[in-house]
């Protein structure tokens, strides 16, 4: 009898424990979160648009994704019990809306335990472009910001300050003519102070026609050279374009706006004879992403050639996934990188000179692994697709020097890896205080297959070629890498040349005749010395 009457405990004991278990194992609430916030009311102008990312859980599944525009219910998902989703929002404000008329938008998701979160969007319609003339010192200029979202012309009679953003958005057409001179606003960079910026931002589907010419570049500058003030490398924040070409992170977003699609020809407009100087803002809220120009997800239909960064504190030209192709371009006094591609990007290059006197042991530290040309595909993920594929000849790296006796850093040539492969051919790397090139994290089996480096010349660094792979190369006579020195290539000239046996012509169309190893073949063929578009190193009009 006291045996079944201890069971009979110990069972009612095991049930209750049971019960009280399953009460503890409840579901964590649903979470909503986006990519920028729109806490505070935001301004838009009728026919612009306003995008956001947002992404979307429940432990107990997702039933469904609610957007009601002022009480009414403008758009809805549902869900099959996904745990995760990504929604992307995505609304032009209509053109008969009057101006000071709030939009209210209310986004509600729902999971399969009937709980909510919510989250609200109040939306002002009123002008956020203007065009005002001003006096700067004693420049007449033409303050210009906010959001495009019709086609204007920046004219080279004028003089034109950006202050803070710019951006053009709505399938606008941003057009600079030949000779502009266009000035950003510079900001403090006092801790105590909220971060500004200024910069021009191209967003998806709008177009950016910056057509200068040799004798008539277009400048993208600093405003303290109209203050008679000394510019620096952390002046301003750069020129950015979000296209819709592919990448291998899919649609991203970049601040408010995005970028990343399923149009490999996408085009956003013409950049040519361009000179970027000052750009890369630097404050405490960390604006390290703020670099001269930023091609993301840009399609092969945009055409770029003969564009300048010049005195740049971190990247001159970062370009994340698309097909862009890029030609005689150029980074003189690179802070950080001077090119670095990645996210799937799949595309040419030729002519292309990077040279920066800036040693890298400055703050911060990333400096003191800046490379001049850095290819990666991605970091979790070697093999992702798009995978980064590129195919480049007829370029010149030069450093910030190496010696025995000073401290010049550890500032390096080029780095492939991360599962980045191509064709690099007929290069010049030299005078750099650590190794010249990486090539690296790649299967045997690609080396010399899809991975192609060739007619390099790689001489006067404190390492030639680094890592197992880079050595596959240099080891082997047949891809013609070696240290001999180039003639006149030093510290202070990347005009010069060495004769190759491959001619870049057999890559493409796109490519242009030049059987030789460099950017820059002789002084009688120069292409940086045309007209008055490119600065020296020393701050000289070549």
């Amino acid at each position: 009898m006291i045996m079944k009457y201890a069971i009979y405990i110990c069972l009612t004991i095991l049930i209750i424990s049971c019960q009280s278990t399953e009460q503890d194992l409840e579901f964590a609430p649903p979470t909503l979160t986006g990519n920028v916030d729109f806490s505070e009311l935001v301004t838009r102008q009728a026919g612009s648009s306003i995008e956001k990312i947002y992404e979307l859980g429940s432990s107990s599944g997702l039933q469904k994704f609610e957007i009601f525009q002022n009480g009414e219910l403008l758009e809805s998902e549902n869900y099959d019990d996904a745990i995760t989703a990504s929604y992307i929002f995505s609304f032009i404000v209509p053109t008969n809306v009057d101006n000071g008329t709030i939009l209210e938008f209310d986004f509600i998701l729902t999971d399969n335990e009937g709980r909510q979160i919510s989250e609200q969007l109040r939306l002002l319609v009123d002008v956020t472009f203007t065009a005002v003339p001003a006096v700067v010192k004693n420049t007449s200029v033409i303050k210009i910001r906010g959001q495009l979202n019709e086609d204007y012309t920046l004219e080279a009679s004028n003089k034109y300050l950006v202050d803070s953003i710019l951006s053009v958005s709505t399938n606008s057409i941003l057009t600079i003519e030949a000779g502009t001179e266009v000035y950003f606003k510079t900001y403090d960079n006092d801790s105590n102070k909220e971060a500004k910026v200024s910069r021009l931002i191209i967003t998806q589907g709008s177009k950016l026609i910056a057509i200068g010419t040799a004798e008539a570049p277009i400048l993208f500058t600093s405003d303290k050279l109209l203050l008679d003030e000394e510019p620096s490398i952390t002046d301003w924040g750069g020129v950015v374009l979000l296209g819709k070409a592919p990448t291998n992170q899919g649609v991203v977003p970049e601040g408010e706006f995005l970028y990343g699609g399923n149009e490999p020809d996408d085009n956003s407009g013409i950049l040519r004879y361009i000179r970027s100087e000052y750009a890369g803002k630097n404050n405490n809220t960390d604006l390290n992403d703020a670099h001269a120009f930023k091609f993301f997800g840009v399609g092969s239909g945009t055409q770029i050639d003969h564009v300048q960064v010049y005195k740049n504190r971190n990247v001159a030209f970062r370009v994340k996934g698309g097909r862009v192709n890029m030609k005689y371009m150029s980074a003189i006094g690179h802070g950080g990188y001077g090119l670095w591609a990645g996210d799937g990007w799949q595309g040419n290059g030729q002519f292309w000179v990077f040279q920066t006197d800036i040693q890298a042991t400055q703050n911060p530290n990333f400096w003191n692994i800046a490379r001049s040309i850095e290819m990666r595909n991605d970091g979790g993920n070697f093999l992702l697709e798009p995978r980064t594929t590129f195919t480049i000849s007829n370029v010149t790296c030069i450093g910030n020097g190496n010696g025995s006796t000073t401290d010049f850093g550890t500032r390096r040539g080029v780095r492939f890896r991360q599962g980045a492969v191509g064709v690099f051919q007929n290069a010049i790397i030299t005078e750099f205080p650590n190794d010249g090139s990486r090539v690296e994290d790649l299967a045997p089996e690609e080396l010399g297959d899809t991975m192609i480096f060739d007619n390099v010349r790689s001489f006067n660094n404190f390492l030639s070629n680094f890592n197992d792979d880079a050595e596959f190369f240099d080891n082997d006579p047949a891809y013609n890498v070696s240290s001999d020195p180039v003639s006149g290539i030093s510290l202070t000239n990347f005009v010069g040349s060495e004769t190759s046996t491959f001619n870049p012509v057999s890559l493409g169309s796109f490519f242009t005749s030049a059987p030789y190893i460099g950017a820059v073949e002789s002084v009688a063929n120069d292409w940086t010395s045309e007209g008055n578009w490119f600065k020296n190193l020393d701050g000289t009009i070549r």
